[in-house]
């Protein structure tokens, strides 16, 4: 009887943790050079220089998926939505509570937020979607949250 309750332990115990293992994600958040340079390179993003990342997120289980979110001036997300080849048009209205944020101040505080999603080739001819939040905070002051993920 003793021996069947420690077999019976033993394969609850090594099922669970072979789960856990098996599900957990691949997970790193910071603002360093190597991270950013990944992400956009993942995303064939382009940041304008001026603009201050707030952090970068990458998560992988089964494909990767990036977040950043930086501040820049409005000018500057122009340039960079030009430069990224992102053409699809912000919405305005878009509900803050759909996108769960990385940095910044909470969306649900936000004067204005607007979105817009397409679909990318990868140069590893892999299809991803690109989310694009933009909170205008302020008249000079765009948080721009960015999203990249397989398909």
């Amino acid at each position: 009887m003793l021996g069947m309750l420690v077999v019976l332990s033993l394969a609850g115990t090594g099922c669970s943790s072979g789960i856990d293992r098996a599900t957990a994600p691949d997970t790193e958040s910071s603002t360093s050079p190597e991270l950013v340079k990944e992400a956009t390179e993942y995303g064939n993003w382009v940041l304008p220089a001026n603009g201050n990342i707030l952090l970068v997120k990458r998560e992988i289980i089964r494909d990767r998926k990036y977040q950043i979110a930086v501040e820049m001036s409005p000018t500057d997300l122009t340039w960079m939505l030009e430069q990224s080849r992102f053409t699809d048009p912000l919405e305005k209205d878009f509900p803050p509570y759909l996108t769960k944020t990385i940095a910044g101040p909470d969306l649900a505080s936000s004067p204005n937020v607007q979105h817009a999603q397409d679909t990318f080739l990868s140069q590893e001819k892999k299809s991803m979607i690109r989310d694009v939040v933009v909170d205008e905070r302020a008249a000079n002051t765009r948080i721009v949250h960015i999203e990249f993920r397989g398909v």
